[in-house]
């Protein structure tokens, strides 16, 4: 299922994206960091943020499933994060002056890995399954 890839992508992804593991060239390195991001996203909508209207959402899966507060507090933050730097062209990925630049920090990705996983593992748990496809 697609909640199981991507949670291995942002497990898997996480040492490229904090510089444990080199990669070449540039433009791998750039799109590692926005899949990382984009698979961040991903699983905070789905566990926490998606649609009734138009999305399947986590409790559709496992009934009555929802993440404690201080978990879903930690999605959301990095889901709007995501959100701006690799969604939408915003003025923080794209600011007006060079010098206005955020860059995301190590404990940051490192935070966003941790919470997804967290969130992943207390899903599968409520749906009583180690993954969602063997």
């Amino acid at each position: 299922m697609f909640l199981d890839l991507a949670a291995t992508q942002v497990r898997d992804l996480l040492p490229f994206v904090v510089g444990e593991q080199r990669i070449e060239p540039w433009a791998v390195e750039v799109a590692c960091t926005e899949s990382f991001v984009l698979n961040v996203r991903l699983i905070a909508d789905f566990l926490t943020r998606g649609s009734k209207q138009h999305d399947i959402l986590a409790a559709d899966l496992a009934p009555g499933w929802t993440p404690d507060e201080d978990l879903k507090k930690r999605l959301d933050i990095w889901w709007h994060l995501a959100s701006k730097w690799a969604m939408h062209m915003s003025k923080k990925r794209v600011p007006d002056e060079d010098h206005e630049v955020t860059e995301v920090r190590e404990e940051e990705f490192r935070q966003m890995a941790a919470a997804c996983q967290e969130a992943y593992a207390a899903f599968l748990q409520a749906r009583g399954v180690a993954r969602i496809h063997p």
